[in-house]
């Protein structure tokens, strides 16, 4: 209809202005007919028209230059358009040439040559804030909680140019549960040219996952405002979702009919298995809710986040990967011990590790994960050092460890010779047990590997070292507790010799349960 519109326009004023064919030599060139030409030959159907015309206007071969002439022309035709945008004042617009502009009245302005209907009134989204029973506050990552909340309205523009960017601007995240609306308040829309003022004035928004928001707003000099609060015309999904830009593509009918793009909103959006728990930082959102991706079951969406932790390449939400013990072989040297300290400073002890995966899957609304802590068995599971006086095992070493026996030992229960990664215990000139290329921990292929105690997790009875990516270990207590054991431990540490004190160490027995869970 609207290139219809032009050829009759264009045809009925050029038509009026030319006396003579512009340009139709019989060179043999094949230049194409410009528009004043199709103008001079348009005769109508079954009017002769000179030889000229008819080779180069006669598209259909009928002797004649008519309508379905003209329309194959305006097909093929890639010429300098005569016809451009006429802007009303009731925010109506008709495509007209220059003169046509002016004589149709109502304050019609013409903006040029190829120029566009959705230029005479402009709309950019400005801000939107997100909100409803569904939403659920998202705090900013910081390493000792309660951490501060992200503001509101969680999209901002503003300065205006289009883009979240710049200084002042805001791309905040958003969560919500799943199978709930999503609420949004405070939308408002940059307009060009100022000065304008109109109401009721139709919006919409196009979300992901078939979601629509549709409202009406107020004009007032460059910004339309959007009263009250747009809902969603569909639910989210029923399942755990993750939107790296929850994009929603505006569009404003300020003639009330026709409507035009009007920029496009865009936030990270976490939605969650149930009501999230404990702490929320950005983070915990961001890794259990991407990972659980798609999911609607609780043991479906456990594995899902497990296996995040199991490839060892765990990221904060900031694309900053995290590890364990990352530059260190001291544990006392790495003094982060929680989820937060580790989101936050990227490195963290095993307590951190554990911290971290119940509180992703608290963050999805999922409790009942347990913090389980494992030491070494007291006397006489595992023998007295050579302490004075004698006592239990201190603590264990991680693997890998190559060992070398030397007779007679000082100390036959802890017969191999350790020198401590911290320097707590006097060196061995000649140590024999020495300390290999460890089993890979998060983003560490070496990590520290001399302890007193270990840090897991525990649910629905199956247990999950994140550390070390390991597990689930499964069965009953005992059982998980030996396979966990048997994939970890290379021995034992105690005193072996009181002056100077220096350490040593028996093997790990793998037949025999010789570390405990306590629950």
């Amino acid at each position: 209809m609207r290139n219809t519109c032009k050829l009759a326009l264009s045809v009925a004023l050029l038509a009026a202005g030319r006396g003579a064919l512009a340009d139709m030599d019989e060179d043999g060139g094949g230049q194409r007919a410009t528009l004043e030409e199709l103008a001079f030959c348009l005769a109508g159907p079954e009017l002769p028209v000179s030889p000229l015309c008819e080779a180069a206007l006669d598209s259909d071969g009928d002797l004649d230059v008519d309508l379905l002439d003209a329309a194959a022309f305006q097909l093929g035709y890639s010429g300098p358009s005569p016809w451009g945008a006429c802007c009303f004042d009731d925010f109506s617009c008709l495509y007209l040439t220059a003169a046509g502009c002016q004589a149709a009245g109502g304050g019609g302005e013409w903006l040029g040559a190829d120029t566009e209907c959705s230029q005479c009134v402009s709309a950019a989204i400005q801000s939107v804030a997100y909100g409803g029973t569904g939403s659920r506050t998202v705090r900013i990552d910081c390493p000792n909680p309660p951490c501060s909340s992200y503001g509101s309205p969680q999209w901002l523009d503003a300065n205006y140019d289009g883009d979240v960017e710049d200084p002042g601007d805001r791309n905040y995240p958003v969560a919500y549960v799943r199978d709930t609306d999503v609420a949004l308040s405070s939308v408002k829309f940059y307009v060009t040219p100022g000065g304008l003022y109109a109401s009721g004035i139709p919006v919409r928004g196009f979300g992901p996952d078939g979601l629509v928001f549709e409202g009406s707003g107020e004009l007032s000099g460059n910004f339309l405002t959007v009263p009250g609060t747009l809902t969603s015309s569909l639910p989210l999904p029923n399942t755990v979702r993750y939107y790296a830009g929850f994009a929603v593509d505006w569009e404003v009918a300020f003639d009330g009919v026709t409507y035009y793009p009007a920029g496009t909103s865009s936030s990270r959006m976490y939605v969650t298995y149930a009501a999230p728990l404990g702490d929320r930082l950005e983070s915990y959102f961001h890794i259990g809710t991407a990972a659980a991706d798609g999911q609607s079951d609780q043991q479906d969406l456990i594995d899902a986040v497990w296996a995040e932790f199991a490839d060892r390449e765990v990221y904060n939400a900031h694309g900053q990967r995290l590890a364990y013990y990352r530059d260190v072989l001291c544990a006392a040297q790495c003094t982060y011990y929680t989820a937060s300290t580790l989101v936050y400073y990227t490195t963290s002890q095993c307590g951190g590790w554990a911290d971290l995966m119940i509180q992703c899957l608290r963050t999805q609304g999922v409790s009942g994960a347990l913090f389980i802590t494992i030491e070494p068995q007291s006397y006489p599971t595992l023998p007295l050092d050579c302490g004075s006086p004698p006592a239990s095992a201190m603590g264990f070493i991680v693997n890998n460890y190559n060992y070398l026996l030397t007779y007679p030992p000082p100390c036959l229960s802890y017969p191999y010779l350790l020198n401590d990664p911290c320097g707590y215990y006097s060196a061995w000139p000649q140590p024999t047990c020495i300390d290999a290329l460890g089993i890979p921990g998060q983003d560490n292929p070496n990590p520290a590997s001399w302890f007193a105690r270990h840090f897991i997790v525990k649910i629905n009875l199956k247990y999950y070292d994140p550390s070390y990516g390991a597990g689930p270990f499964t069965g009953t207590l005992q059982e998980a507790n030996l396979a966990w054991e048997q994939g970890a431990i290379s021995g034992y540490f105690g005193i072996a010799q009181t002056s100077p004190t220096r350490l040593g160490v028996r093997k790990d027995v793998p037949e025999l349960r010789e570390t405990y869970f306590n629950q």
